[in-house]
């Protein structure tokens, strides 16, 4: 509840994600959140069965 006070500006308005630094910096784009979404599953996923022992 201490940090609260510090940490409040985040909940008063929406933030604003701006991926245009770095794209200058690296000459990249920014990954689309459905594509970034998907891989992430699918990474866990493939974690999950990776940890799973076979039942042979």
């Amino acid at each position: 509840m201490r940090e609260l006070r510090e940490t409040r500006h985040q909940f008063d308005r929406p933030f604003i994600l701006d991926s245009s630094a770095h794209v200058a910096e690296f000459a990249g784009d920014a990954t689309p959140f459905d594509e970034a979404i998907a891989a992430t599953v699918r990474w866990w996923q493939q974690r999950q069965a990776a940890a799973v022992p076979s039942q042979a």
